[in-house]
């Protein structure tokens, strides 16, 4: 059905009228739309004025909808109904789809899994799905809520929204059979890292190592690291907030070496409208983990 919007009387005055015949006076309809009185008798006059027909009859502080207000009441309530389904079912639908996050495999692994079941508890209702990705998604034009990301510097992401949520430090750590009260040099011990990423080489550099003369004991797979440095098959680098839990249980232990630098977690989220679901997420990230800070 298409309509003029132009021949309409306005949203307000109608509204106000439907309320009013709904309720049987002016003043339930102003106590429901939070206004005065009077500005429901205004508005609902000058719904009258524009139709050229009178809707409801005052006398004192009675009031009758006249037969005319009775059926353009029965034709609003119906519209306005027929509104809200709209408005519920968007909701609904949106309130089912789960929250899309997108982070490293590291970061998911070590930091967000083993605490959403605190998320759940507070709000057990919200659906999340964690999905690891060595790449940088590109979320503003694939659907993905919120990425979670890292920098060294202040970062310069032109479309997005970003919230820091937690700063690590650098550090080195291995298994306890490298990593004793005495060691043989650093260069003279294996390392895991992957070739060709640049941030990982940065970290090695930053502590004063050549990665071109260090034996790699990677795997090919990143998301071995920890569990070959577990193992002792050589030291790795690492922000500290991914192996607090090992170096807290003594499955890893931190290599002495002064850290080179920080590095800072953001949330990161599309520009424009976000959904009530994104939001207790993206709370609860930014509660959560900056206490870890």
């Amino acid at each position: 059905m298409s309509f003029d919007w132009k021949t309409l009387p306005s949203l307000s005055s109608l509204r106000a009228f439907e309320l009013t015949a709904r309720s049987g006076n002016f003043a339930s309809a102003a106590r429901e739309l939070n206004v005065t009185h009077a500005a429901i008798a205004q508005r609902v006059r000058s719904l009258e004025a524009d139709l050229g027909v009178s809707l409801a009859r005052r006398s004192g502080r009675s009031m009758m909808i006249t037969e005319e207000g009775t059926r353009l009441a029965r034709y609003l309530s119906e519209g306005f109904g027929t509104i809200a389904d709209g408005i519920n079912e968007a909701k609904a639908k949106q309130s089912a789809k789960p929250v899309q996050i997108t982070t490293t495999v590291f970061f998911s692994q070590n930091v967000i899994l083993p605490r959403l079941h605190e998320f759940f508890g507070l709000h057990p209702k919200i659906r999340v799905s964690v999905m690891p990705s060595t790449e940088v998604v590109d979320i503003a034009n694939s659907g993905i809520d919120l990425a979670i990301r890292a920098s060294v510097d202040e970062p310069n992401w032109p479309g997005l929204n970003t919230i820091p949520i937690v700063q690590s430090e650098v550090i080195a750590v291995g298994g306890p059979s490298i990593v004793k009260e005495k060691m043989p040099p650093l260069e003279d011990l294996p390392w895991i890292w992957t070739a060709g990423e640049r941030h990982e080489t940065a970290m090695l550099e930053a502590i004063g190592l050549d990665p071109d003369s260090l034996e790699n004991a990677d795997v090919g797979v990143p998301s071995y690291h920890f569990s070959l440095a577990r193992q002792g098959a050589g030291l790795t680098t690492t922000p500290e907030i991914l192996v607090r839990e090992d170096l807290a249980s003594g499955v890893l232990r931190r290599v002495p070496v002064p850290s080179p630098f920080s590095v800072t977690y953001y949330a990161v989220t599309p520009t424009g409208p976000m959904r009530p679901q994104v939001g207790a997420v993206l709370n609860w990230l930014r509660d959560t983990f900056s206490e870890q800070d």
